[in-house]
């Protein structure tokens, strides 16, 4: 009898990978790992076993790349890091309308689609046990690590954008705040509090609430005519729920990106959360807020509306100096609180995933901090609202250890929006916005290989937008109320806005025109391509250039730029230093400009 021998079997070698396609895979995996993260911390579970898993949805083939879940939420999540995010997503649109226009259908294919079956096991364990298919909220979520124009945006109107810079926004609130983060992020969703969880199965959502306190007398406070303050006893999940630090617009403003990484600290609050745990109490010290009149109402003692005029002033009550009992009802929104000082004792109520969780959940519905709030007018603009808050905020932190020097440089900005560098930096972020300089600028810490801003504010917008001189865009603009920018603490904020609109616009012009006359090839960033010759010094030497077209009154039209500046290809862009802008301003002006005046 012979012993059959059995044929070995040979493992097909993986092919190996190039250097470029293993630093691709590890950018995906990064990627992944921190939407995760973020996702995680402010408290969604991830659906295992559902990438890579094509299934056909009326009569198309698709694929979901990750599904994450938080009560009767359901998110469908798209990775991409690909350079040109545009035609990936235009592929995928057609899917996604699909689901956005019928998501309970969705929902009931998933559950009998064989290849998402450990979709249809979560959902039947932790989702339906608790909520119908009609209280389900499907939500698509686009992640891509490269901006998206918005031009692909507004054809691809289906998903939800998580934009880079705002999975960094959202990472570092979530990582000090952790679960609490879920009211930003349900906002940024689109989802209301009360269709949310737990609110959705009441028979009436509540969109205000009410917390007893006391209207004080305004006569010794020294803030303007108007300017209300209350005192209230509120409880940290409807403070948590309505607050913000300075920057009310969160995640809708760029310029937020790692504004909680500076206002918060994480040991700081820690040691808090310590203490409430061990000591089982609260903090007695108050909490100083601001709140806007439009966001509340106020009741006497007999639950009749306390009426209030749109500058503020109690109507019936004038000369009233004593304590007043008050109902405070506050609209269940986010963002409408601001917290200008207690930040830290605030945000220690969070709902976190440490050791002191437990002690703390306790504490997080009794109604047991005491805020001193100061109501703001219906009609005080928000740019003084703003201002207002920045120097309180300055005042009661100056002197402490917890405000850092750069988080000291922001609020300084934020007090002086006429200041040179205030108009420089808005206008940066204009030019970065759209047209010829879209996207060339660096906006965040974490990005790469585009132009940094510090070099263009301070030695070429400085000059062109502040307000005096004779090479400044202020010279050349003609509006008739210009010089109320330069009153000794102006409020022409919308004057202000118009400037900088004429700032933009003029700059836009002359930055189109040498673009249209130079290759594609030419108008890029790479430092190691010869051809390429966007970087710091080119701008600055064109904005150098711009400041002797103001110089000599001839601002114009990109038509009438470009028309001079035909044969600029030939231009030695690079042969000019870091330091030599002035130099090439004066240069691209006298061989294009000048030459070329009739």
């Amino acid at each position: 009898m012979t012993k059959e021998v059995k044929k070995k079997t040979t493992k097909k070698k993986k092919p190996k990978l190039s250097a470029e396609q293993k630093a691709q895979q590890k950018e995906q995996k990064n990627q992944r790992k921190e939407i995760t993260t973020l996702f995680k911390n402010i408290g969604f579970k991830n659906i295992p076993s559902i990438d890579g898993k094509e299934f056909i949805y009326n009569q198309r083939k698709t694929e979901i790349d990750d599904i994450f879940y938080h009560e009767n939420v359901i998110l469908l999540i798209e990775y991409t890091i690909t350079n040109d995010p545009g035609s990936h997503l235009l592929n995928k649109e057609i899917f996604y309308q699909r689901v956005v226009e019928n998501p309970t259908a969705f929902i009931k294919f998933a559950l009998q689609e064989e290849k998402l079956k450990s979709f249809r096991s979560v959902l039947n364990e932790n989702i339906t046990t608790k909520y119908t298919l009609n209280q389900l909220i499907v939500k698509i979520i686009y992640c891509s690590k490269n901006t998206i124009a918005q031009a692909h945006k507004d054809v691809a109107t289906s998903p939800i954008y998580l934009d880079y810079h705002l999975v960094k926004y959202f990472s570092s609130l979530s990582k000090v705040i952790k679960r609490s983060a879920i009211h930003e992020f349900l906002d940024f969703l689109e989802i209301p509090f009360n269709k949310f969880g737990a609110s959705i199965l009441k028979t009436h959502g509540v969109s205000k609430e009410e917390f007893s306190g006391h209207i004080l007398p305004e006569e010794h406070s020294s803030f303007s005519e108007g300017y209300k303050i209350v005192s209230f006893y509120i409880d940290a999940n409807s403070l948590l729920r309505r607050s913000y630090v300075l920057r009310k617009e969160g995640w809708r403003k760029k310029e937020n990106v790692g504004h909680y990484q500076r206002m918060l600290i994480p040991s700081k609050i820690q040691g808090m959360r310590k203490y409430l745990h061990e000591c089982n109490r609260v903090f007695i010290n108050n909490i100083i807020a601001t709140l806007s009149l439009d966001k509340i109402k106020l009741y006497d003692e007999n639950n009749k509306q306390i009426e209030i005029s749109e500058s503020g002033e109690i109507i019936g009550q004038q000369g009233h100096t004593k304590v007043t009992p008050t109902k405070i009802e506050i609209n269940n929104e986010t963002n409408i609180i601001g917290i200008i000082d207690g930040q830290h004792r605030t945000y220690a109520y969070h709902e976190g995933d440490d050791i002191y969780e437990s002690s703390i959940e306790k504490f997080r519905g009794i109604q047991n901090l005491l805020v001193t709030g100061i109501l703001y007018p219906k009609n005080e603009a928000k740019e003084k609202r703003l201002k207002f808050e920045a120097n309180l905020f300055l005042e009661i932190n100056s002197n402490q250890s917890g405000a850092s020097s750069q988080l000291k440089q922001e609020i300084q900005l934020m007090i002086d929006p006429f200041s040179t560098i205030s108009i420089a930096k808005a206008v940066l972020n204009s030019l970065n916005n759209s047209g010829p300089l879209s996207g060339l600028f660096e906006e965040f810490w974490y990005e790469k290989g585009k132009l940094k801003t510090s070099s263009v504010i301070s030695f070429g917008l400085n000059h062109l937008v502040k307000l005096d001189g004779n090479e400044s865009l202020f010279f050349a603009w003609t509006n008739i109320d210009k010089e109320k920018l330069r009153e000794p603490n102006s409020d022409s904020y919308d004057l202000l806005t118009q400037y900088k609109e004429f700032c933009v616009t003029e700059i836009r012009e002359i930055f189109i025109a040498f673009k249209s006359q130079l290759d594609n090839e030419k108008w890029k960033i790479d430092r190691k391509n010869p051809e390429c010759i966007l970087s710091v010094t080119t701008i600055n030497g064109i904005l150098n250039c711009l400041r002797l077209l103001i110089k000599n009154d001839e601002l114009s039209s990109s038509k009438s730029y470009s028309k001079k500046l035909s044969g600029i290809g030939e231009f030695k862009f690079k042969s000019y230093k870091s330091s030599q802008y002035r130099q090439m301003g004066e240069t691209l002006y006298e061989k294009y400009f000048k030459q070329a005046k009739v």
